[in-house]
């Protein structure tokens, strides 16, 4: 899947058909879960099993069936995933780092999930917890800050002088009270009525 475009998708509520058994179907059953699809599991593929989701996996040992699963995901407009098999992938599971609301997703493309694994490791050694707790500050100074700095480019000034700030280096340190403060300090006045 050399050509293909990263998105995030809301599966809140989406009915997602993950067909398998095993370690690779329970964790993608699991992944699906978290973020709020409503999973549904079969063990193995029968013709017609893909109406009425949004989404599914074949994430069974026995890969025989996956051409037939990904025609019928085409024909009948059911985003299909055959774990392990890019040509048969309307899209591929990334390998993801959260931290609260920061997500990052790591992909080769299907052609070595194993270093995409490696990539996010290096990167759970960087991006640590104080980068959620970050996104919990920016989250609640959003709307004030809207409200209060209708021009765009003077807002966007003030996310940069967050972000470039030493807010993170703050969080990571434990000093969640001196942050809040720095960030209040650089907010107009009126922005945290």
């Amino acid at each position: 899947m050399d050509s293909g475009f990263p998105i995030t998708l809301d599966l809140r509520g989406k009915r997602c058909l993950v067909l398998g058994t095993g370690e690779a179907a329970d964790g993608k059953a699991l992944a699906l879960e978290a973020c709020g699809a409503s999973v549904f599991r079969l063990p193995e593929y029968r013709p017609g099993c893909l109406e009425g989701f949004f989404l599914a996996v074949a994430a069974g040992l026995d890969r025989s069936p996956n051409a037939e699963i990904f025609v019928e995901g085409e024909r009948s407009g059911v985003l299909v995933n055959c774990v392990d098999d890019p040509p048969h992938c309307r899209f591929i599971f990334p390998a993801l780092l959260r931290r609260g609301e920061l997500t990052v997703a790591v992909s080769t493309g299907g052609a070595c999930p194993a270093l995409a694994v490696r990539l996010r490791e290096r990167m759970e050694r960087e991006f640590g917890p104080e980068y959620g707790e970050f996104l919990e500050l920016a989250r609640s100074l959003r709307e004030p800050l809207a409200r209060s700095v209708p021009e765009f480019d003077q807002r966007r000034r003030l996310w940069y002088a967050l972000v470039d700030s030493e807010i993170l280096g703050l969080l990571r340190d434990g000093r969640r009270e001196e942050a809040f403060q720095m960030a209040k300090a650089l907010m107009p006045p009126d922005a945290l009525r």
